[in-house]
């Protein structure tokens, strides 16, 4: 699923482009999914599973995502406002 950036304020394209391109990608790709697990970025972007966890808890870090814990497994989804 991909998003259109046309969409997105000013602000938030501007923090989304400066992400180095291996985050940017694994944050358009959570995104058009609105939430996910790294599982399912994984197989939109087509990096493993762990690549994409280690890129999700980085965003987590830097404050772009959000993580919510459900029945055993993490699901990430894109902060939509206050974005530091």
């Amino acid at each position: 699923m991909k998003i259109d950036l046309q969409k997105l304020e000013r602000e938030e394209l501007i923090r989304l482009m400066e992400l180095p391109n291996h985050l940017r990608e694994t944050m358009l790709a959570l995104m058009g999914l609105g939430k996910a697990t790294a599982k399912g970025v994984s197989e939109q972007t087509g990096k493993s599973r762990a690549s994409e966890s280690d890129y999700l808890n980085q965003l987590e870090r830097m404050g772009y995502v959000t993580r919510e814990y459900r029945e055993k497994k993490v699901y990430f989804s894109p902060k939509t406002s206050n974005r530091p």
